[in-house]
């Protein structure tokens, strides 16, 4: 799959040049809620889950057991948890509770607008990062489909009626997946960086999303904390 320099390229460029400063200044950011059973943030999302891309997972796993030597006290993303977002419905929120939300109607939204939508595939090279988290870039071969994609669902549950916070904490423009969050103070920030340096243009492999699913979250897309709304096939 040919892949331009697009606006995500830009965008995981930027990322990775703030992150590897505020990390080498020793101002990256570690999250205390991972694990935390008074952690009630809850919200709903579009995802496509990466764990039936075997040969993807496998070269993730492989990239996360030499972050898990240099620090192993972070916190990696297990395979049944990693995931592309699509698009945040409800952003989390403290207290949103399943039972208040009328999932049928979620679900419904969800298969209207993804009624035309075809298959595609996302093509993971390379990592970035942020303050607080190590991520797979990901990438489209036309970045238009994805954000047309993302537009139709707004729309979509913009105009249901049902209550919604998209891009109520930013817009996303991107295809990447999370893998590890920072939970605990570096032990070895420099080598890490040497580490993640050897990886930013590193072929991890494709991802083929043919269906999406709507999901109850919590922060972190632990499965234990989430329940499955709908799942809808794509053509």
């Amino acid at each position: 799959m040919a892949v331009k320099q697009g606006k995500m390229q830009a965008i995981y460029q930027d990322m990775w040049q703030q992150a590897t400063a505020a990390i080498g200044r020793g101002q990256y950011q570690t999250d205390a809620l991972i694990n935390n059973p008074a952690d009630t943030r809850r919200g709903v999302t579009v995802l496509s889950y990466l764990s039936s891309s075997q040969s993807l997972v496998h070269e993730i796993n492989g990239f996360l057991q030499g972050v898990l030597e240099l620090e192993p006290q972070q916190y990696r993303q297990p395979v049944t948890d990693m995931h592309l977002t699509v698009l945040s419905i409800i952003s989390c929120i403290a207290g949103l509770r399943l039972q208040d939300l009328n999932i049928a109607g979620y679900g419904e939204v969800l298969q209207r607008a993804l009624a035309e939508t075809t298959r595609f595939e996302v093509m993971f090279r390379g990592i970035t990062a942020s303050p607080s988290c190590i991520l797979l870039q990901g990438f489209v071969a036309d970045e238009r489909q994805l954000s047309a994609l993302r537009e139709r669902l707004r729309q979509a549950y913009r105009d249901s009626g049902l209550p919604c916070s998209i891009d109520s904490r930013y817009k996303i423009a991107t295809a990447h997946a999370t893998l590890v969050r920072f939970n605990a103070p570096l032990q070895q920030p420099q080598r890490l960086l040497d580490y993640l340096a050897q990886y930013r243009d590193y072929d991890f492999g494709r991802h083929a999303v043919t269906q999406l699913s709507l999901v109850f979250n919590n922060w972190y897309q632990q499965q234990q904390h989430t329940r499955l709304l709908a799942t809808v096939p794509l053509r």
